[in-house]
């Protein structure tokens, strides 16, 4: 039988601010300040709600949340679930040298909203170590699973594909991750016309995720926004985009689709892109390690079946696009429970 690398190969051969006319022109990106509280400026930062619209920068461009507080931020073109991630948050962590599977992150919790009256909250979870972890200290990547603030943003050029899960770095969300809140069930919110984001600082020792376990990051000071861009749009998503599937299972075990439904032949082998750890790395060399578990005419599913040490935390992204350039990504986080 032919490694997996050569059998993927070989398959796929076969509050109010002014928005500019110029922000509202990038829709992809956050046009307005819908509501801002920073708990007059708690933490301290840089408090502009205004570096939160627009395209990434991880820099100084960014705003603070002060500790406990919160940012609403609005789109010209409403966030709709398409097929994996529907919108990436970018903060501005970075990593200390020689600690690459380290980084240092300040998170917040992400809620969405269909008529800015009421939010769902992304079911945060907080799978790192129980303590703070001190002045500049970091925390593994992986720690975190649906907050915002862990992997640095990378889409800081125009060279670089700001919607692309994997090139872009931040954290990515899918909408569809909600279909069982309340909120949705009971109708109050539409996944398919999202017209609000807010973000809301975690206070490290004293916020709780979605099981009630205290969440701790880095740090003294809030979370810093630096954009919000939105993947997939209302009215804008093709009928026969891909779709990247990844989950990771508590073992560390990990289960990933990539299909087509115009069928696999439509996918575009050269823009497959991964990365682990938030980091971007050769996608043939890591599912070197995968198994091909099955192939239809729609795609493929590859599986790694090699339980993983416990105590090791990682996140995994993979993004794709198909010949008409329709894109599909998904980013997961190893549970530990």
């Amino acid at each position: 039988m032919l490694p997996i690398r050569l059998q993927i190969v070989a398959s796929f051969a076969i509050g109010a601010l002014a928005v500019s006319s110029s922000l509202v022109a990038q829709s992809v990106f956050a046009t307005q300040v819908a509501g801002s509280n920073t708990n007059g400026g708690a933490g301290g930062g840089i408090f502009n709600p205004a570096n939160a619209l627009g395209s990434p920068a991880n820099g100084n461009s960014v705003h603070s949340l002060g500790l406990g507080g919160d940012l609403t931020l609005g789109f010209a073109v409403p966030i709709t679930n398409g097929p994996g991630a529907d919108f990436l948050v970018g903060e501005n962590p970075f990593r200390l040298a020689g600690s690459w599977w380290q980084s240092f992150a300040e998170v917040m919790f992400v809620e969405v909203s269909s008529d800015g009256q009421q939010f769902a909250r992304f079911p945060a979870r907080y799978f790192g170590p129980a303590l703070q972890p001190g002045a500049f200290g970091t925390v593994p990547v992986g720690s975190y699973a649906y907050l915002a603030g862990q992997n640095p943003v990378l889409a800081t050029s125009p060279t670089v594909d700001a919607q692309d899960v994997v090139d872009a770095g931040g954290d990515a969300f899918d909408l569809g991750d909600l279909a069982g809140h309340p909120l949705v069930q009971s109708g109050a919110l539409n996944l398919a016309a999202i017209t609000q984001v807010r973000l809301v600082d975690v206070v490290s020792g004293s916020s709780l995720d979605s099981l009630g376990t205290p969440i701790f990051d880095s740090g003294s000071g809030s979370a810093d926004v630096d954009a919000v861009t939105v993947i997939h749009q209302q009215g804008l998503v093709a009928s026969g985009a891909p779709r990247v599937q990844l989950s990771i299972q508590v073992d560390g075990t990990m289960t990933l689709r990539i299909e087509d439904p115009d069928g696999w032949q439509d996918l575009a082998p050269a823009s497959l892109r991964a990365a682990l750890f938030g980091i971007p790395v050769d996608f043939a060399g890591l599912v070197g390690g995968f198994q091909l578990q099955s192939q239809d005419a729609l795609g493929f599913t590859l599986v790694q079946p090699v339980p993983l040490p416990p105590e090791l935390l990682f996140t995994l992204s993979v993004s794709l696009k198909d010949t008409a350039g329709n894109r599909s990504g998904q980013s997961r986080a190893r549970p530990t429970s």
